[in-house]
């Protein structure tokens, strides 16, 4: 697995009395997915904070290192070196956000190399927080500074594809949500269809009940209205039997003729 290196930064020391900078020409590599795991050679200084920093980082003790690097500020605020050393101590604790902000401020170096070492560990900080745009643009300062960087150009290599692999990643999750968003429209499309249909035959239903209550409504008011009529037969059945009951004699009649009629013998057919 490919993996960046770590700047180690040129040391400015005292020579015949006038600083000078000595380059170190070492190069750490990491795994991507863990934090660094050495420190960066931080600046040594007349500052007794930062000497004290410098001796807690080379302990391995970040978090004490950082706490001596933080008095330091408070005495020399604007001092890039002591940004970028305080900034090794936060990168070294995982804060890459914090460390990227030190490594920022220490770009501002009118040194060149300590100016190019900050952006170096400033790509470095990007890299580690996933940001591939700003840690390859950071990595192009840096060689712009420090052509001869080979740590900068293997690491803007593994950027520049990490980019490219998290471009097509993007870009695979973007069409997966735009085919996930097409089919939830088609299925609340399909479900809008299918509710229309059914307020449809809902409302045909409805009239239609409403017809056949106005219908048997009608009905009813018609019985309710007109009087009960009894069958013809039945009506002239009553009026015979009523006058019979009215009048005996003629019920004896009816049934004197038809005692003769039985009687009667058979008409002839020869």
């Amino acid at each position: 697995m490919t993996v960046p290196h770590e700047e180690q930064r040129d040391h400015p020391v005292v020579e015949d009395g006038r600083m000078a900078m000595r380059p170190s020409h070492m190069l750490v590599s990491l795994m991507v997915v863990f934090p660094f795991l050495t420190a960066f050679d931080p600046i040594r200084s007349r500052s007794a904070q930062v000497e004290e920093g410098n001796a807690r980082m080379k302990a391995g003790k970040a978090d004490e290192a950082l706490a001596a690097y933080d008095k330091a500020l408070a005495e020399l605020p604007t001092d890039p070196a002591v940004h970028f050393d305080r900034g090794t101590a936060l990168a070294a604790l995982s804060r890459f956000d914090e460390a990227a902000e030190e490594f920022l401020r220490a770009t501002e170096a009118r040194e060149v190399p300590l100016k190019a070492s900050a952006f170096h560990n400033l790509g470095n900080s990007f890299f580690k927080k996933d940001k591939f745009k700003e840690s390859i643009e950071a990595y192009k300062r840096a060689l712009a500074l420090n052509p001869g960087d080979e740590g900068a150009k293997w690491n803007l290599e593994i950027a520049l594809k990490k980019k490219r692999e998290d471009d097509k990643k993007k870009e695979k999750d973007k069409d997966k949500d735009k085919d996930k968003k097409d089919d939830k429209d088609k299925k609340d499309k399909d479900q809008k269809k299918d509710n229309d249909k059914q307020d449809d035959k809902d409302e045909q239903d409805k009239k239609k009940q409403d017809n056949k209550d106005k219908q048997d409504d009608h009905k009813q008011n018609q019985n309710e209205d007109k009087p009960d009529e009894k069958p013809a037969a039945q009506k002239e059945m009553e009026s015979v039997l009523d006058s019979l009951e009215k009048s005996p004699k003629d019920l004896e009649k009816q049934r004197a003729m038809l005692r003769a009629v039985r009687r009667a013998p058979p008409t002839r057919d020869w």
